[in-house]
Protein backbone atom coordinates (compact mmCIF):
# COMPACT_ATOMS: atom_id res chain seq x y z
CA UNK A 1 0.00 0.00 0.00
CA UNK A 2 1.55 3.44 -0.80
CA UNK A 3 0.58 6.36 1.62
CA UNK A 4 -0.03 9.48 0.25
CA UNK A 5 1.48 12.64 2.70
CA UNK A 6 -0.67 14.68 3.81
CA UNK A 7 -0.55 18.40 1.51
CA UNK A 8 -1.86 20.41 4.24
CA UNK A 9 1.81 20.36 5.59
CA UNK A 10 4.58 21.36 4.12
CA UNK A 11 6.77 18.70 2.53
CA UNK A 12 10.13 20.14 3.85
CA UNK A 13 8.87 19.27 7.50
CA UNK A 14 8.30 15.89 6.73
CA UNK A 15 11.59 13.45 6.62
CA UNK A 16 11.01 10.23 5.26
CA UNK A 17 13.32 8.17 7.75
CA UNK A 18 12.45 5.16 6.47
CA UNK A 19 10.06 3.67 3.53
CA UNK A 20 9.54 0.46 4.31
CA UNK A 21 6.58 -1.73 3.18
CA UNK A 22 3.57 -1.02 5.88
CA UNK A 23 2.95 -3.48 7.78
CA UNK A 24 -0.91 -4.21 6.86
CA UNK A 25 -1.24 -6.52 10.30
CA UNK A 26 -0.50 -3.88 12.32
CA UNK A 27 -3.52 -2.55 14.47
CA UNK A 28 -2.45 1.24 14.79
CA UNK A 29 -0.39 3.86 13.60
CA UNK A 30 1.67 4.90 16.10
CA UNK A 31 2.63 8.72 17.22
CA UNK A 32 5.76 8.80 19.64
CA UNK A 33 4.90 12.07 21.14
CA UNK A 34 8.18 13.40 22.76
CA UNK A 35 9.37 17.15 21.38
CA UNK A 36 5.82 18.85 20.53
CA UNK A 37 3.76 17.56 23.86
CA UNK A 38 0.69 19.04 22.85
CA UNK A 39 -2.61 18.42 21.32
CA UNK A 40 -3.47 20.98 19.15
CA UNK A 41 -0.93 22.81 15.86
CA UNK A 42 0.95 19.68 16.13
CA UNK A 43 2.49 18.89 12.89
CA UNK A 44 3.72 15.25 13.59
CA UNK A 45 0.12 14.47 15.47
CA UNK A 46 -1.55 15.83 12.74
CA UNK A 47 0.64 13.54 9.91
CA UNK A 48 0.08 10.63 12.03
CA UNK A 49 -3.77 11.03 12.00
CA UNK A 50 -3.99 11.34 8.77
CA UNK A 51 -2.11 8.70 7.65
CA UNK A 52 -3.85 6.30 10.23
CA UNK A 53 -7.13 7.31 8.42
CA UNK A 54 -5.42 6.55 4.96
CA UNK A 55 -4.64 3.15 6.32
CA UNK A 56 -8.16 3.00 8.16
CA UNK A 57 -6.70 2.35 11.70
CA UNK A 58 -6.97 4.48 14.92
CA UNK A 59 -4.15 5.99 15.98
CA UNK A 60 -2.16 5.31 19.30
CA UNK A 61 0.24 8.41 20.68
CA UNK A 62 2.62 7.32 23.26
CA UNK A 63 4.64 9.10 25.98
CA UNK A 64 7.45 7.59 27.84
CA UNK A 65 8.38 9.10 31.19
CA UNK A 66 11.42 7.91 32.77
CA UNK A 67 13.11 9.20 35.82
CA UNK A 68 16.80 8.75 34.35
CA UNK A 69 16.91 11.70 32.93
CA UNK A 70 19.55 13.77 33.29
CA UNK A 71 18.60 16.26 36.27
CA UNK A 72 15.32 14.82 36.80
CA UNK A 73 13.80 16.98 39.32
CA UNK A 74 10.03 17.69 40.43
CA UNK A 75 10.49 21.46 39.39
CA UNK A 76 10.56 20.03 35.59
CA UNK A 77 8.32 17.27 36.03
CA UNK A 78 5.65 18.88 37.48
CA UNK A 79 5.17 21.16 34.86
CA UNK A 80 5.49 18.60 32.17
CA UNK A 81 3.24 16.30 33.71
CA UNK A 82 0.91 18.89 34.22
CA UNK A 83 0.67 19.46 30.39
CA UNK A 84 0.95 15.46 29.49
CA UNK A 85 -1.97 15.09 31.94
CA UNK A 86 -4.09 18.25 29.38
CA UNK A 87 -3.01 16.59 26.27
CA UNK A 88 -4.23 12.89 27.59
CA UNK A 89 -7.40 14.83 28.17
CA UNK A 90 -7.76 16.33 24.91
CA UNK A 91 -6.47 13.51 22.49
CA UNK A 92 -9.04 10.80 24.45
CA UNK A 93 -11.91 13.32 23.34
CA UNK A 94 -10.60 13.41 20.12
CA UNK A 95 -10.54 9.56 20.34
CA UNK A 96 -7.40 8.60 20.09
CA UNK A 97 -5.45 6.56 22.17
CA UNK A 98 -2.79 7.51 24.43
CA UNK A 99 -0.44 6.11 26.37
CA UNK A 100 2.01 6.77 29.23
CA UNK A 101 4.62 3.79 29.75
CA UNK A 102 7.47 4.12 33.04
CA UNK A 103 9.97 3.11 30.38
CA UNK A 104 13.02 5.08 28.82
CA UNK A 105 11.20 7.04 26.01
CA UNK A 106 13.01 4.60 22.87
CA UNK A 107 12.03 1.66 24.74
CA UNK A 108 8.72 1.89 25.16
CA UNK A 109 8.20 3.03 21.59
CA UNK A 110 9.92 -0.01 20.17
CA UNK A 111 7.72 -2.19 22.33
CA UNK A 112 4.60 -0.22 21.04
CA UNK A 113 5.85 -0.60 17.35
CA UNK A 114 5.53 -4.29 16.84
CA UNK A 115 2.12 -3.74 16.56
CA UNK A 116 2.06 -0.72 15.02
CA UNK A 117 1.41 -0.27 10.98
CA UNK A 118 3.97 2.42 10.82
CA UNK A 119 6.11 4.97 12.91
CA UNK A 120 5.79 8.65 13.37
CA UNK A 121 7.61 10.81 15.73
CA UNK A 122 8.56 14.40 16.13
CA UNK A 123 11.99 15.77 15.52
CA UNK A 124 14.33 16.34 18.49
CA UNK A 125 18.13 18.44 17.91
CA UNK A 126 19.66 17.49 20.95
CA UNK A 127 22.06 14.51 21.49
CA UNK A 128 20.13 12.61 23.15
CA UNK A 129 16.86 12.91 21.60
CA UNK A 130 18.95 12.03 18.11
CA UNK A 131 20.08 8.77 20.32
CA UNK A 132 16.39 8.05 21.57
CA UNK A 133 15.46 8.23 17.88
CA UNK A 134 18.64 6.34 16.55
CA UNK A 135 17.50 3.34 18.58
CA UNK A 136 14.33 2.99 17.94
CA UNK A 137 15.50 3.33 14.00
CA UNK A 138 18.10 0.30 14.72
CA UNK A 139 15.40 -2.18 16.21
CA UNK A 140 12.18 -1.74 14.48
CA UNK A 141 11.43 -2.48 10.46
CA UNK A 142 8.31 -0.30 10.19
CA UNK A 143 8.33 2.39 7.57
CA UNK A 144 9.07 5.28 9.89
CA UNK A 145 8.40 9.68 9.45
CA UNK A 146 10.36 12.30 11.05
CA UNK A 147 7.95 15.49 11.28
CA UNK A 148 9.50 18.86 11.88
CA UNK A 149 7.09 21.41 13.97
CA UNK A 150 8.90 22.80 16.57
CA UNK A 151 10.57 25.78 14.64
CA UNK A 152 9.07 27.93 11.89
CA UNK A 153 11.22 26.95 9.14
CA UNK A 154 12.42 22.99 9.07
CA UNK A 155 16.84 23.41 9.95
CA UNK A 156 18.35 22.49 6.85
CA UNK A 157 16.13 24.03 4.51
CA UNK A 158 17.43 27.57 6.50
CA UNK A 159 21.12 25.54 6.25
CA UNK A 160 22.70 22.76 5.51
CA UNK A 161 26.07 23.31 7.73
CA UNK A 162 26.59 25.09 11.08
CA UNK A 163 25.86 29.42 10.78
CA UNK A 164 27.73 31.54 13.06
CA UNK A 165 25.72 34.15 13.33
CA UNK A 166 22.20 35.39 13.21
CA UNK A 167 22.51 37.97 10.28
CA UNK A 168 23.20 34.99 7.92
CA UNK A 169 20.13 33.24 8.96
CA UNK A 170 17.66 36.38 8.99
CA UNK A 171 17.63 37.31 5.65
CA UNK A 172 16.78 33.44 4.62
CA UNK A 173 14.24 32.81 7.23
CA UNK A 174 12.15 36.29 5.95
CA UNK A 175 11.89 35.28 2.40
CA UNK A 176 10.24 31.75 3.23
CA UNK A 177 8.37 33.10 6.39
CA UNK A 178 5.07 33.34 4.83
CA UNK A 179 5.30 29.97 2.96
CA UNK A 180 5.71 28.02 6.60
CA UNK A 181 3.24 29.60 8.07
CA UNK A 182 0.19 27.00 7.05
CA UNK A 183 -2.57 26.35 8.28
CA UNK A 184 -2.89 23.58 10.13
CA UNK A 185 -6.47 21.27 10.32
CA UNK A 186 -7.74 19.86 13.40
CA UNK A 187 -8.61 16.53 11.91
CA UNK A 188 -11.12 13.22 13.24
CA UNK A 189 -10.20 9.81 13.46
CA UNK A 190 -12.14 7.74 10.62
CA UNK A 191 -11.35 4.62 13.24
CA UNK A 192 -11.32 5.73 16.54
CA UNK A 193 -8.87 3.79 19.01
CA UNK A 194 -10.95 1.79 20.98
CA UNK A 195 -8.06 -0.91 22.16
CA UNK A 196 -6.56 -1.99 25.77
CA UNK A 197 -2.73 -1.67 25.97
CA UNK A 198 -1.44 -3.23 28.75
CA UNK A 199 1.55 -1.62 31.43
CA UNK A 200 -0.60 1.78 30.36
CA UNK A 201 0.21 3.99 33.53
CA UNK A 202 -2.67 6.11 33.80
CA UNK A 203 -3.03 8.89 36.73
CA UNK A 204 -5.28 11.61 36.79
CA UNK A 205 -3.12 14.24 38.41
CA UNK A 206 0.26 15.37 38.18
CA UNK A 207 1.30 14.38 41.71
CA UNK A 208 0.37 10.96 41.29
CA UNK A 209 2.53 10.67 39.31
CA UNK A 210 5.26 12.64 40.82
CA UNK A 211 4.86 10.47 44.05
CA UNK A 212 5.86 7.40 41.86
CA UNK A 213 8.95 9.23 40.47
CA UNK A 214 12.36 8.32 41.75
CA UNK A 215 13.70 12.17 41.12
CA UNK A 216 15.10 15.19 42.79
CA UNK A 217 12.27 16.46 45.29
CA UNK A 218 14.79 19.53 46.60
CA UNK A 219 14.29 21.21 43.58
CA UNK A 220 10.75 21.79 44.00
CA UNK A 221 7.94 23.11 41.55
CA UNK A 222 7.43 26.72 41.24
CA UNK A 223 4.35 28.86 41.55
CA UNK A 224 4.65 31.20 38.61
CA UNK A 225 3.88 28.87 35.98
CA UNK A 226 1.36 26.30 35.38
CA UNK A 227 2.06 23.97 32.62
CA UNK A 228 0.22 22.79 29.88
CA UNK A 229 -0.70 24.57 26.51
CA UNK A 230 -4.01 25.98 28.07
CA UNK A 231 -1.85 28.10 30.09
CA UNK A 232 0.76 28.84 27.43
CA UNK A 233 -2.29 29.87 25.28
CA UNK A 234 -3.64 32.28 28.02
CA UNK A 235 0.33 33.71 28.14
CA UNK A 236 0.36 34.32 24.48
CA UNK A 237 -3.21 36.36 24.62
CA UNK A 238 -1.66 38.42 27.47
CA UNK A 239 1.65 39.03 25.70
CA UNK A 240 -0.57 40.40 22.77
CA UNK A 241 -2.87 42.42 24.10
CA UNK A 242 -1.06 44.03 26.61
CA UNK A 243 2.78 43.43 26.13
CA UNK A 244 3.58 43.49 22.44
CA UNK A 245 3.55 47.30 22.03
CA UNK A 246 5.96 48.26 24.25
CA UNK A 247 8.36 44.67 23.26
CA UNK A 248 10.48 46.86 20.99
CA UNK A 249 11.48 49.41 23.50
CA UNK A 250 11.58 47.95 27.34
CA UNK A 251 12.49 44.01 26.32
CA UNK A 252 15.87 44.83 27.33
CA UNK A 253 14.35 46.05 30.67
CA UNK A 254 14.32 43.41 33.40
CA UNK A 255 11.81 46.20 35.27
CA UNK A 256 9.09 46.05 32.77
CA UNK A 257 7.19 42.88 32.04
CA UNK A 258 6.99 43.01 28.12
CA UNK A 259 8.40 39.53 27.56
CA UNK A 260 6.04 36.71 26.20
CA UNK A 261 7.36 34.39 29.21
CA UNK A 262 6.45 31.33 26.88
CA UNK A 263 10.40 29.84 26.64
CA UNK A 264 9.33 27.34 29.48
CA UNK A 265 5.92 26.28 27.23
CA UNK A 266 8.64 26.65 23.84
CA UNK A 267 10.70 24.48 25.48
CA UNK A 268 8.17 21.36 26.25
CA UNK A 269 6.21 21.89 23.04
CA UNK A 270 3.36 22.69 24.68
CA UNK A 271 2.83 25.40 22.44
CA UNK A 272 3.94 25.89 18.66
CA UNK A 273 5.98 28.41 17.43
CA UNK A 274 4.46 28.78 13.96
CA UNK A 275 0.67 28.89 16.24
CA UNK A 276 2.54 32.08 18.47
CA UNK A 277 3.74 33.68 15.49
CA UNK A 278 0.17 33.52 13.09
CA UNK A 279 -1.43 34.76 16.16
CA UNK A 280 0.66 37.92 16.74
CA UNK A 281 0.08 38.66 12.64
CA UNK A 282 -3.42 38.59 13.63
CA UNK A 283 -3.15 41.62 15.16
CA UNK A 284 -0.08 43.61 13.94
CA UNK A 285 2.05 43.53 10.79
CA UNK A 286 5.14 41.57 10.22
CA UNK A 287 6.87 45.32 9.50
CA UNK A 288 5.61 46.43 12.67
CA UNK A 289 9.16 47.27 14.92
CA UNK A 290 7.73 45.23 17.84
CA UNK A 291 6.70 42.68 16.23
CA UNK A 292 10.15 42.55 13.82
CA UNK A 293 12.17 42.65 17.56
CA UNK A 294 9.90 39.35 18.82
CA UNK A 295 10.35 37.46 15.45
CA UNK A 296 14.35 38.23 15.81
CA UNK A 297 13.88 36.24 19.39
CA UNK A 298 11.11 34.02 18.35
CA UNK A 299 12.59 32.36 15.05
CA UNK A 300 16.01 34.09 14.12
CA UNK A 301 17.58 33.35 17.29
CA UNK A 302 15.76 29.87 18.49
CA UNK A 303 16.20 28.72 15.39
CA UNK A 304 20.01 29.74 15.26
CA UNK A 305 19.97 27.73 18.09
CA UNK A 306 18.82 24.39 16.82
CA UNK A 307 20.54 25.08 14.06
CA UNK A 308 23.75 25.26 16.66
CA UNK A 309 22.65 21.89 18.27
CA UNK A 310 21.70 20.50 15.08
CA UNK A 311 25.30 20.85 13.35
CA UNK A 312 27.74 21.05 16.07
CA UNK A 313 28.56 18.03 18.02
CA UNK A 314 30.02 20.09 21.25
CA UNK A 315 26.62 22.07 21.63
CA UNK A 316 26.93 22.38 24.83
CA UNK A 317 30.68 22.39 25.50
CA UNK A 318 33.24 24.54 25.78
CA UNK A 319 35.16 23.07 22.63
CA UNK A 320 31.50 24.05 20.50
CA UNK A 321 33.14 27.67 21.07
CA UNK A 322 34.74 29.23 18.16
CA UNK A 323 38.09 28.91 17.79
CA UNK A 324 39.03 32.53 18.47
CA UNK A 325 37.13 32.80 21.03
CA UNK A 326 38.57 29.46 23.14
CA UNK A 327 42.28 30.70 22.25
CA UNK A 328 41.28 34.56 23.40
CA UNK A 329 39.62 32.85 26.83
CA UNK A 330 42.55 30.41 27.57
CA UNK A 331 45.45 33.03 26.92
CA UNK A 332 43.39 35.02 29.85
CA UNK A 333 42.54 32.25 31.60
CA UNK A 334 45.29 32.68 34.29
CA UNK A 335 44.84 36.37 34.63
CA UNK A 336 43.69 37.22 38.36
CA UNK A 337 40.56 37.03 39.14
CA UNK A 338 39.21 39.83 42.14
CA UNK A 339 36.56 37.00 43.12
CA UNK A 340 36.17 33.72 43.06
CA UNK A 341 33.42 31.36 44.12
CA UNK A 342 32.66 27.37 44.11
CA UNK A 343 29.55 25.72 42.74
CA UNK A 344 27.90 26.13 46.07
CA UNK A 345 27.93 29.70 46.75
CA UNK A 346 26.78 30.82 43.62
CA UNK A 347 24.14 28.22 43.55
CA UNK A 348 22.79 29.66 46.79
CA UNK A 349 22.89 33.53 45.48
CA UNK A 350 25.71 33.86 48.04
CA UNK A 351 27.96 36.32 45.85
CA UNK A 352 29.21 40.27 46.34
CA UNK A 353 26.96 41.52 43.96
CA UNK A 354 23.61 42.40 44.49
CA UNK A 355 22.74 42.09 40.47
CA UNK A 356 23.80 38.69 40.09
CA UNK A 357 22.15 37.41 43.51
CA UNK A 358 19.35 38.74 41.93
CA UNK A 359 19.30 37.02 38.77
CA UNK A 360 20.06 33.89 40.22
CA UNK A 361 17.21 34.03 42.64
CA UNK A 362 15.02 34.68 40.22
CA UNK A 363 16.25 31.22 38.59
CA UNK A 364 15.47 29.70 41.86
CA UNK A 365 12.15 30.72 42.53
CA UNK A 366 10.63 31.41 39.44
CA UNK A 367 12.44 28.82 37.25
CA UNK A 368 13.55 31.82 34.29
CA UNK A 369 15.59 34.62 34.23
CA UNK A 370 14.90 37.89 32.30
CA UNK A 371 16.50 37.48 29.22
CA UNK A 372 19.21 40.39 29.86
CA UNK A 373 19.74 39.70 33.33
CA UNK A 374 20.38 36.17 31.84
CA UNK A 375 23.26 37.82 29.84
CA UNK A 376 25.01 39.35 33.27
CA UNK A 377 24.60 36.45 35.12
CA UNK A 378 26.92 34.22 32.74
CA UNK A 379 29.60 36.21 31.77
CA UNK A 380 30.05 37.10 35.56
CA UNK A 381 30.84 33.43 35.60
CA UNK A 382 33.89 34.11 33.77
CA UNK A 383 35.46 36.39 36.28
CA UNK A 384 34.26 34.30 38.91
CA UNK A 385 35.51 31.25 38.10
CA UNK A 386 39.34 29.76 37.65
CA UNK A 387 38.88 29.23 34.11
CA UNK A 388 36.76 29.76 31.61
CA UNK A 389 35.86 25.90 31.35
CA UNK A 390 34.67 26.06 34.38
CA UNK A 391 32.35 28.90 34.19
CA UNK A 392 30.54 27.36 31.36
CA UNK A 393 30.53 24.17 33.07
CA UNK A 394 28.80 25.83 35.78
CA UNK A 395 26.33 27.68 33.84
CA UNK A 396 24.98 24.72 32.09
CA UNK A 397 24.95 23.00 35.17
CA UNK A 398 22.62 25.54 37.01
CA UNK A 399 20.70 26.48 33.99
CA UNK A 400 19.70 22.48 33.50
CA UNK A 401 19.11 22.05 37.43
CA UNK A 402 16.88 24.80 37.69
CA UNK A 403 15.71 26.55 34.61
CA UNK A 404 12.16 25.32 33.20
CA UNK A 405 13.44 26.59 29.81
CA UNK A 406 16.66 24.60 30.18
CA UNK A 407 18.10 21.59 28.62
CA UNK A 408 17.36 23.10 25.67
CA UNK A 409 19.08 24.83 22.73
CA UNK A 410 18.23 28.27 23.65
CA UNK A 411 19.89 27.58 26.88
CA UNK A 412 23.04 26.26 25.18
CA UNK A 413 23.33 28.89 22.38
CA UNK A 414 22.49 31.76 24.80
CA UNK A 415 25.36 30.27 27.53
CA UNK A 416 27.61 29.84 24.06
CA UNK A 417 27.12 33.84 22.85
CA UNK A 418 28.22 34.50 26.42
CA UNK A 419 31.70 33.18 25.51
CA UNK A 420 32.17 34.68 22.24
CA UNK A 421 29.68 31.82 19.79
CA UNK A 422 27.32 34.23 17.03
CA UNK A 423 29.63 37.47 17.77
CA UNK A 424 32.85 39.22 16.93
CA UNK A 425 35.84 39.76 18.18
CA UNK A 426 36.24 43.29 20.35
CA UNK A 427 38.82 45.33 22.32
CA UNK A 428 41.37 43.06 24.06
CA UNK A 429 40.43 42.84 27.94
CA UNK A 430 41.52 40.66 31.09
CA UNK A 431 39.67 37.98 31.59
CA UNK A 432 37.53 38.58 28.89
CA UNK A 433 40.14 38.87 26.40
CA UNK A 434 38.52 39.28 22.39
CA UNK A 435 35.14 37.94 24.30
CA UNK A 436 32.43 40.88 24.75
CA UNK A 437 32.38 42.16 28.52
CA UNK A 438 29.16 42.82 30.75
CA UNK A 439 29.57 44.79 33.39
CA UNK A 440 27.16 46.44 35.94
CA UNK A 441 26.91 49.77 34.03
CA UNK A 442 24.83 48.27 31.68
CA UNK A 443 22.79 47.13 33.81
CA UNK A 444 22.39 50.62 35.56
CA UNK A 445 21.52 52.15 32.25
CA UNK A 446 17.96 50.66 32.64
CA UNK A 447 15.62 52.76 34.55
CA UNK A 448 13.65 50.19 36.14
CA UNK A 449 16.07 47.89 37.36
CA UNK A 450 15.40 48.55 40.81
CA UNK A 451 12.02 47.17 40.01
CA UNK A 452 14.00 43.99 39.56
CA UNK A 453 15.94 44.13 42.40
CA UNK A 454 13.51 44.70 44.98
CA UNK A 455 11.13 41.69 43.57
CA UNK A 456 14.07 39.80 43.75
CA UNK A 457 14.28 41.19 47.41
CA UNK A 458 17.88 42.72 46.58
CA UNK A 459 18.63 46.66 47.15
CA UNK A 460 21.41 48.66 45.21
CA UNK A 461 25.11 49.18 47.03
CA UNK A 462 25.27 52.94 47.51
CA UNK A 463 27.81 53.53 44.48
CA UNK A 464 27.50 52.17 41.26
CA UNK A 465 28.04 48.64 42.04
CA UNK A 466 30.81 45.90 41.20
CA UNK A 467 31.86 46.42 37.75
Amino acid sequence: MQIELPRFIRKERIHIVRASPINTRGEYVLYWMEASQRASHNHALETALFLANQIKVPLLVYFGLTDRYRYSNARYYKFMLEGIVTVRKKLLKRRIGFIILREDPPDGAIKLAKRACLLVFDRGYLRHQRTWRNKVIQNTELPILEVEGEVVLPIEFVSTKEVSYARVLRPRIYKYLPYFLETLPTLEPKVPFQGDISDNWERETPEEYLESLNIDKSVTPVEYYLGGEDEAHKRLEVFVQERLFRYARYRSDPGMKVTSELSPYLRFGQISPTQILKRVLQVYPLEDVNVSSFVNELVVWRELARNYAWFNTFYNQYEGLPKWARATLDLHAKDPREYLYDVEDLERANTHDPYWNSAQRELLTKGTIHNYMRMYWCKKLLEWTEHPRVAFDIACYLNDKYALDGRDPNGYSGISWCFGAFDRPFPEKPIFGKVRKMGASSLLSKPNLQLYLEKFKQLPPDKRGPE
